[in-house]
């Protein structure tokens, strides 16, 4: 008798060992954590990713694009009048930070004064192009009518400095003693094909301006090139 109840006993607690064992194995698993994202951080997260897409289209967009500006097609002059002869027009990439004249406003360069020498293929802008060349405080500007026997063969151009000599009258002897003359810088020169003259203005300081102007109405004067450039 003690032996069979022993060994329902052993059984006994066999068998519940055997069922706490489960219990015990499932208490041990836990659940996965579940993250939480903060909307202000999802928020933050999609505006960066528009804005690097709209910095993407806006680089590719500028990279791509061509402008068309106006530059010169020969050269010019410092003081010459820009024509249309001389205008071209020429692609940009977009972008580039360059103060050119859009081609669309190419009627308002004609007629314009180069104020520096303009090669050929140079971008016109509003620093290179105005309406006259500057002139010095305390200086005046006078014109003077020259044949081609009263001045050089060479041609000349803004900023060239030069004399202008007084001259004896027609066949007469010449003086004896040295002549007054005057220095002065070219301003413009142009051509009169009409009257075969040339028209020369000249930058002249102020207290000069009337002697010189008198000189040139008599016809008795002769321009002398010194130096070319400014």
């Amino acid at each position: 008798m003690t032996t069979t109840s022993d060994r329902k006993s052993k059984r006994s607690q066999k068998d519940a060992e055997t069922t706490e064992q489960p219990a015990a194995r499932q208490a041990a698993v836990l659940r996965p954590t579940q993250s939480r994202r903060r909307p202000v951080l999802i928020a933050l997260g999609v505006a960066l990713a528009l804005l690097g897409g709209v910095g993407v289209w806006w680089v590719t967009t500028n990279l791509t694009r061509t402008v068309s500006v106006m530059a010169t097609d020969a050269d010019v002059a410092r003081g010459e009048t820009i024509t249309a002869d001389d205008l071209t027009t020429i692609q940009l990439a977009g972008g580039q930070q360059v103060d050119a004249i859009p081609a669309a406003d190419a009627a308002d360069i004609v007629g314009t004064t180069a104020l520096v020498d303009l090669p050929a293929g140079t971008l016109i802008t509003s620093a290179n192009t105005g309406d006259t060349l500057p002139v010095p405080e305390g200086s005046s500007i006078v014109g003077v009518t020259l044949t081609q026997a009263q001045m050089p063969g060479y041609q000349l151009a803004a900023g060239d400095s030069v004399r202008i000599v007084e001259t004896p009258v027609t066949q007469g002897d010449p003086p004896v003693e040295t002549p007054q003359s005057f220095d002065a810088t070219v301003f413009t020169s142009s051509y009169v094909a009409e009257t075969q003259v040339w028209v020369v203005d000249l930058i002249v300081p102020n207290r000069e301006a009337a002697d010189i102007a008198a000189r040139a109405a008599t016809g008795r004067v002769a321009l002398v090139i010194d130096s070319t450039g400014e």
